[in-house]
């Protein structure tokens, strides 16, 4: 992980969105923009949600990937219109988007959504049709960012060595105008 799990500290994530909302009145906050804030900032920092931030505007960039992937497949389930800054937790949303519970955990606000309304996997495989959206792989946003970041060691390794490179070659260059 390249930052803080979240920015909400001690508190459970209903506490951050309930101080939140304390902190910036007139402001509304729904379960999915505390989750997505609590990744971003302190409740009581000037943190606000984005649809159009960037995975660095996170603590972790799979946090991104994974508001997309919700986003996404709870506006395949409820209509394009669907607004999950509006709309309250879908269950059925996460659950397609995560491919259900990894580890016992949801893909996001695993402390906010609601249990008892939440279909199981095998309940969400067996109606599956061709009109649904699909139960989609977690997204790995860890790995892709491992990755990019091997790269960009590999490139600052090579130019380092090509500095040093040069650097050697001027002092051979030195040493023989020394030596004639």
């Amino acid at each position: 992980m390249l930052g803080p799990a979240h920015h909400q500290g001690s508190l459970s994530l209903g506490e951050y969105k309930n101080t939140w909302s304390e902190s910036h009145p007139g402001q509304s906050c729904n379960d999915f923009t505390a989750y997505a804030m609590s990744h971003m900032g302190r409740a009581k920092s000037d943190v606000a949600y984005n649809p159009a931030a960037p995975p660095e505007a996170y603590t972790n960039p799979s946090i991104h990937a994974r508001i997309n992937a919700y986003t996404e497949v709870g506006r395949a389930l409820h209509g394009e219109t669907w607004d999950p800054t509006t709309a309250p937790l879908s269950g059925e949303a996460i659950m397609r988007a995560g491919q259900g519970k990894k580890h016992g955990r949801y893909l996001i606000a695993n402390s906010l959504v609601d249990t008892a309304s939440t279909p199981s996997l095998s309940q969400l495989r067996a109606s599956t049709t061709d009109s649904t959206p699909p139960i989609r792989l977690r997204p790995e946003t860890s790995v892709a960012s491992v990755h990019q970041r091997q790269a960009e060691m590999e490139a600052k390794f090579e130019e380092e060595r090509r500095c040093r490179m040069e650097i050697e070659a001027k002092l051979e260059q030195e040493q023989k105008l020394r030596e004639e």
